[in-house]
């Protein structure tokens, strides 16, 4: 952060969006890669100290309290219970093509009163729901997700009516909470067969932190 304030660093004087990911990722990274109570704990304080926050532009701070909020340091994932809805990918964004050809589509919900959509949760749903395990997850923008969405599936871009059907399938779970994450994931058992297989998954959560939406899409195999 002191690098971020500095005059000469990307966002001169001001901390910006970008030099806020890097500082947090590092962050994050620095011991297990996970954020205990007590990492937690640090950050609450940052983000409740208007003296830290000085300087710091709008979308950075709104980058560090998303990243708060994930990374909450509750230890314990909540029962996040998902499963594959009744329509197929291509039905779900009205659209067929690159993208729905290798999307597998999983939402569900959290009990009342038994925890909240965060890292951990994420992860481990992910994990016992898809099969590999994820990274970390990370907050993303709507329009960085929708860049994500358009990336190369198989090295083709999707098209654009898969892509704004995909946002808007998960755009309609967020509410004006915006909570858009993403993750990349690997298998290097395959799911049909043996050889290495990976893309990465879209998640957007409720306004009340108790429900998702996953989109996990292939984007190559070996």
């Amino acid at each position: 952060m002191v690098t971020a304030r500095s005059s000469g660093s990307v966002g001169g004087s001001s901390v910006v969006r970008a030099e806020m990911r890097t500082a947090l990722e590092a962050f994050l990274s620095e011991d297990d890669g996970r954020t205990d109570a007590a990492e937690h704990a640090y950050l609450a304080a940052k983000v409740a100290d208007a003296g830290f926050l000085s300087g710091i532009e709008p979308a950075a701070q709104d980058y560090l309290f998303r990243y708060h909020e994930l990374n909450d340091g509750v230890s314990v994932s909540a029962p996040l219970e998902v499963s594959t809805p009744g329509q197929t990918p291509a039905q779900l964004f009205g659209a067929a093509g690159r993208l729905a050809d290798h999307a597998w589509v999983q939402e569900g919900g959290i009990p009342e009163d038994e925890g909240l959509a965060n890292q951990g949760t994420l992860q481990w749903t992910y994990y016992g729901s898809f099969g590999p395990a994820p990274s970390n997850f990370r907050v993303v923008t709507l329009a960085e997700l929708t860049a994500q969405l358009s990336s190369p599936v198989f090295g083709q871009a999707p098209t654009a009516a898969e892509v704004s059907g995909a946002v808007a399938y998960l755009a309609e779970n967020v509410g004006t909470g915006a909570r858009y994450y993403v993750a990349s994931w690997s298998d290097p058992y395959g799911r049909t067969g043996p050889g290495d297989i990976g893309g990465y998954v879209v998640a957007s959560v409720s306004d009340d932190r108790a429900y998702v939406r996953f989109i996990e899409v292939m984007t190559w195999s070996e």
